[in-house]
């Protein structure tokens, strides 16, 4: 694929374009920025945006590029969310940006401005919202961020009041582990007054071993809750005496029952000779901890003049509980203890009655500051955010028997080494504990520096710092370790539009309009000094409905002071794939930070075109080719493949006998990674019009709402909105953006939703160190456990909603990979691996019972309710992984891959107005 992605990703941009020309040549020549259909006649239940032709819509983003994606509150009904948190997990596939580092969370906005985060929204109900704007990358810069995430702007209605209350009860259809969330969410929205106050209450049950069809791995040696006698030097004879009696060499042997309570002859272990007590620890091992989890949080905004200011808070708790296996201990038994039989000194191998059970205790609070404001022709925004956060973790990692190892040695008659008294003891534990305090502060404006022809050259600058600390310490094995970090960070950004061409102003008006980009950053940090980004990019509109974006950025960056400093973990018994012995080993992995990480540095390519080819349909094609290259990468590796154990051998460590027992997973820094993809794919959304019957009864309700709203009795008070409102009223004007979007309307008409994306990597390649081969992601190398990248990946999101009863349907498929132990294709060997492709399938059913009128008429206490019934991974679906011989490895079983499989959530959710 050397050299490829040019050849493919340009030629498939230049045909979308192409093929879109014809369709949008009867498109007049020149038409205003924001145009938009005539204006609709608004429904007063639904609060829907009034769009006037000429004019920019209330809470739209800065800037000339328009939505790629416009939802309207049809549409957003039409996902059946219970929350903006869920509406965005929902529009992941638009969401998602190839850009950053890995997983970078869109930036999001409200009504236009910055805010302190996520948090002051993420819980409201979707029917405070307006309108949903996702817009590119780009956008970012003129708020102040770096172009390596999508934005998502979420504007809300201006009246609405409402109590949500919402009870989640679900689990897997194989059984087992069962989970609970209640959540409840008090909203008031007056124009430029908000308050909000949430709660939220989740719990997951663990899930056993045992509860799945696992095979557990034989552990080094042959612990047993009974015990087994080995020699002390592993694979020799125990006793010359016993291997006569048994007529064979005996290398292990099963302890007898009776031997627990009084001493056994010799005879008696001459019957599990070389056949070993065995336990399955199953119900001693969790697949997935048990999780207890709450929050409690708030925002209040207000005006004060001409100043907008908005202050949010909140307390997250959150801990977790697993089992990690049984101790196993080995006791030295002398010869001449009164309950040995044995003529020479043997190890008696056992576990101990309890699990090793690991705990995280963690508790987060935050508080959030935004202040909004217009100053001539700028925009300026001050947001600041602090967070304080404490984490524990406590994991047992033996039993300490010394004591009883020591009676043992002075043949102390009353302590048998078979009996229950020899594995009792104090548990060794590991603490780990972690604190950090982390505020930031930045300033933003934006607006028109001078205007020119062809328009005004806008522009946007930040100002900003952080500080950061983190105190861990830990204790392992009884040794301390104390560490103390902390960072102060300045920054300064500045990003500038210049436009070149414009058909509005007759500047070149056939080019269409053209406006290119410029963008610097600089962070100060104490720790690792000046660093710095650049970043340009082109803009073009040749024609409505076409827009392309092509970008560069250089950005250099840090690591975070959790991957510098946080506490060293040591958790025992996990599954590992041995690459180089081609077997499952159980070991010991080292997590936490690591002081030595350097900064990295990295360069990405963008080139995008977005597509509307039909005026009359809401059809959004888009396509974004990415090339990234990223010096010094950071990346952890929770796998043993021979290329990295040849890169990194003082990080994977082995016996003597060349099993693997202990990785050590904390984060690295490779020389470098290069990758390149293609992304494209569509979305689609067409409205389902009202029958005569249902518009007829949605011209009635309005008409009762008018005459209440006149009254000064409606939902909210005088003049007041409630959540969702009446269904029915004709459709609201198209608006700048497409795709999902651009048609209002109420719960009487429908929505048939489709949105469609694959991503097609091209190139995947990461170089270890100078000297070691490459490794190609892509054809045999994998740096994760769950195989290389797949070539390929598909997302598909489909809905449909009408009078209240709909459904969504999502598909997410990969497509195979295989690790190989010579990624090269010259040997092969048995532990290569094939991982198959992977199909997951999920729906979800909902009925808003407040849009039945039927069913409200004869149970008012109904209105504002809703019942979910959510189906994940419909079809059971799990990845299969094979060795070269086409057996499934130990540590790759299904069930221990995918734990849950499908499973039913049934959701109850009621709006109290």
């Amino acid at each position: 694929m050397k050299g490829s992605a040019p050849r493919v990703a340009a030629p498939l941009l230049l045909a979308l374009t192409t093929f879109s020309a014809p369709l949008l040549a009867q498109e007049p020549a020149s038409v205003p920025v924001a145009a938009a259909p005539p204006v609709p006649t608004p429904d007063p239940g639904e609060d829907e945006e009034i769009v006037v032709t000429g004019t920019r819509e209330r809470g739209a983003v800065v800037g000339d590029i328009p939505p790629e994606i416009q939802l309207r509150p049809a549409d957003i009904r039409a996902f059946g969310a219970s929350s903006i948190a869920d509406l965005v997990a929902e529009l992941a596939p638009q969401l998602a940006s190839g850009r950053g580092r890995g997983g970078e969370a869109p930036v999001v906005l409200i009504n236009g401005r910055r805010v302190s985060g996520f948090a002051e929204i993420r819980n409201f109900p979707p029917e405070a919202l307006a309108r949903v704007d996702i817009l590119p990358e780009e956008v970012a810069l003129k708020y102040g961020y770096a172009a390596d995430q999508r934005v998502i702007n979420f504007v809300l209605r201006e009246r609405f009041r409402a109590f949500t209350g919402d009870v989640d009860i679900g689990g897997p259809t194989g059984g087992d582990r069962q989970s609970y969330k209640g959540q409840g969410n008090w909203l008031r929205i007056r124009k430029d007054q908000r308050i909000s106050l949430e709660g939220a209450i989740t719990r997951d049950t663990a899930l056993l071993e045992s509860d799945r069809d696992i095979l557990s791995s034989a552990p080094l040696r042959p612990f047993d809750l009974a015990g087994n006698v080995t020699a002390i030097v592993p694979g020799q004879a125990i006793d010359p005496a016993l291997s006569a009696l048994a007529r064979s060499p005996v290398t292990v042997a099963a302890v007898p029952a009776a031997a627990a309570t009084a001493a056994a002859p010799l005879s008696a272990f001459a019957g599990g000779a070389n056949a070993p007590n065995a336990t399955d620890i199953g119900r001693y091992r969790t697949l997935l901890p048990d999780n207890r989890a709450a929050t409690l949080a708030g925002s209040y905004a207000t005006a004060f003049g001409d100043v907008s200011a908005t202050f949010s808070g909140g307390l997250d708790i959150a801990s977790t509980e697993s089992r990690q296996g049984l101790p196993g201990v080995s006791l030295t038994l002398p010869a001449g203890n009164p309950f040995s039989p044995f003529g020479n000194d043997v190890l008696v191998n056992r576990y101990g009655p309890g699990a090793l059970i690991q705990t995280n205790d963690n508790w987060t609070g935050r508080a959030g500051l935004s202040l909004n404001g217009v100053v001539s022709r700028w925009q300026w925004a001050l947001t600041g955010n602090y967070n304080h956060s404490e984490s524990t973790t406590l994991t047992d990692r033996s039993l300490d028997v010394s004591a009883a190892q020591a009676r043992i040695l002075a043949g102390d008659p009353g302590l048998n080494v078979f009996g229950p008294a020899a594995v009792t003891g104090g548990i060794v534990q590991d603490r780990a504990h972690s604190n950090t305090d982390n505020g930031d502060l930045a300033l933003v404006a934006s607006g028109t520096v001078v205007a020119l022809p062809a328009g005004p050259l806008t522009g946007s600058v930040k100002v900003g710092g952080q500080a950061l600390s983190l105190r861990s310490d830990a204790t392992r094995l009884g040794n301390e370790q104390f560490t103390s970090l902390s960072r102060s960070q300045g920054n300064f950004q500045g990003s500038f539009d210049l436009p070149l061409t414009s058909r509005r102003n007759e500047i070149l008006p056939a080019i269409g309009d053209l406006s290119v980009n410029f963008n610097a950053a600089i962070d100060q940090l104490s720790d690792f000094g000046t660093l710095t980004t650049t970043g340009y990019g082109l803009n073009w509109k040749p024609r409505p409905g076409i827009v392309l974006i092509a970008s560069v950025t250089n950005q250099e960056g840090a690591p975070s002071v959790q991957q510098l400093g946080n506490p060293q973990l040591v958790t025992p018994n996990i599954r590992v794939f041995d690459f180089r012995t081609g077997t499952t080993a159980i070991i010991s992995r080292i997590d936490g930070g690591n002081a030595a990480l350097t900064s990295d540095s990295r360069r990405v390519f963008k080139l995008g075109a977005t597509l509307k080819p039909f005026s009359a349909r809401d059809l959004t094609i888009s396509a974004n080719f990415i090339k990234s290259r990223i010096r010094n990468p950071i990346a952890s590796f929770p796998t043993a493949t021979a290329e990295l154990e040849a890169a990194f051998p003082d990080r994977f460590v082995r016996d003597a006998g060349g099993q693997l027992i202990a990785i050590d997973n904390r984060a690295v820094n490779f020389a470098e990674s290069d990758r390149e993809e293609l992304r494209w794919g569509f979305t689609f959304s067409q409205p389902l019009k009202a029958s005569a019957a249902e518009q007829a009864q949605a011209a009635a309700r309005r008409a009762a709402f008018e005459a209440r709203r006149a009254a000064g009795e409606g939902p909210g008070g005088a003049g007041g909105a409630r959540a969702g409102g009446p269904p029915g009223g004709p459709p609201a004007g198209r608006g700048g953006g497409g795709g999902f979007g651009g048609r209002g309307g109420g719960g009487a008409e429908g929505r048939l939703q489709l949105s469609l994306f694959h991503t097609w990597h091209l190139r995947d390649r990461i170089v270890i160190r100078d000297g070691v081969p490459v490794l190609d992601l892509l054809n045999g190398s994998a740096t994760g456990s769950s195989g290389g990248q797949p070539r390929h990946e598909i997302e598909m999101r489909a809905g449909f909603g009408k009078s209240g009863v709909g459904g969504r349907l999502s598909l997410n498929w990969q497509s195979g990979t295989q690790v190989l132990a010579d990624p090269t294709g010259a040997t092969t060997a048995p532990g290569d691996l094939r991982f198959s492709g992977l199909a997951t399938l999920n729906l979800r059913l909902f009925a808003d019972l407040g849009q039945r009128p039927a069913l409200v008429q004869r149970a008012p206490w109904l209105r504002g309710s809703r019942i979910s019934l959510a189906v994940n991974n419909i079809t059971d679906a799990r990845l299969d992984v094979r060795d070269r011989s086409g057996t499934v490895p130990i540590g790759y079983q299904p069930d221990l891959i995918n734990p849950l499989g499908r499973t039913l959530t049934l959701s109850l959710r009621k709006l109290f107005f």
